[in-house]
């Protein structure tokens, strides 16, 4: 549903395989994501957030994500405002934690905010990350360091991994 009482500013990223398509308010990210076409980014952004082309406002970000993909080492330290439940905050959180080029698994993350058997639930929260690369949910993998996902999503994963040096 669209809230049309919001002024809400997108753009994207072509990066090759795929596009980073990013919407914010006021200042702050509300929505990273990575899409396969420009027409599902349009979809989701323009559609769900009705928000509006301003590729102009995302300098900054468009020049940090121009770096990272050539390979620097950098973090996405940007405002962001973000909704969820009180674990699903907590799981995104401790995974805004894990450094360029290192990883932890599921296990790890339930255990670090104290629900050593909630991993399901971690994986699950990870699902619904609204800040893809600011929240590094592709730094998560399973306990045998295996990449989860499937299809695109399980391609782009292991795509950024590579690129950290986090994956052989």
């Amino acid at each position: 549903m669209k809230d049309m009482g919001r002024d809400l500013r997108y753009g994207y990223f072509d990066a090759g395989l795929f596009y980073v398509g990013f919407a914010a308010e006021r200042g702050k990210f509300i929505r990273i994501g990575f899409y396969k076409n420009l027409s599902e980014l349009r979809r989701e952004l323009e559609g769900r957030f009705n928000a509006i082309y301003d590729q102009g406002v995302f300098k900054d970000f468009i020049k940090d994500l121009k770096a990272y993909f050539s390979g620097c080492k950098l973090a996405f330290d940007y405002p962001f405002q973000i909704d969820g439940s009180s674990f699903q905050l907590k799981v995104w959180m401790k995974v805004r934690e894990i450094g360029y080029g290192c990883v932890k698994s599921y296990r790890d993350i339930a255990a670090e905010i104290g629900k050593p058997k909630a991993f399901r639930a971690v994986a699950s929260a990870l699902k619904s990350n609204p800040l893809v690369l600011v929240i590094p949910c592709h730094r998560v993998v399973r306990s045998d360091g295996r990449v989860a996902g499937s299809g695109f999503s399980r391609m782009v994963r292991e795509y950024l991994l590579k690129l950290e040096g986090a994956l052989g």
